[in-house]
């Protein structure tokens, strides 16, 4: 990706990396461990090919709609900001 610039900063720096990605949709989340992605080295926008951003688009589906079982869950304390 180092042809392409960064759309915030103008950069061509980027490094791929394995990152965590929360994907949220109508309320309810999922959080992904060890997304490849590539970060722009100088403001740290990520950037996600395509074909990721629809797997894990399946795949929450798969869990939020079908009832498929996560590799793991988590509880996550909401409160609002006053």
């Amino acid at each position: 990706m180092s042809e392409t610039l960064c759309h915030v900063c103008g950069s061509t720096d980027f490094e791929g990396r394995l990152v965590e990605y929360i994907y949220r949709r109508r309320g309810s989340y999922w959080v992904v461990r060890d997304v490849p992605c590539e970060v722009c080295l100088h403001c740290g926008e990520r950037y996600y090919a395509g074909p990721v951003l629809l797997q894990i688009e399946h795949r929450f589906q798969e869990i939020y709609e079908q009832h498929a079982k996560p590799q793991s869950a988590i509880e996550v304390p909401v409160e609002v900001y006053a």
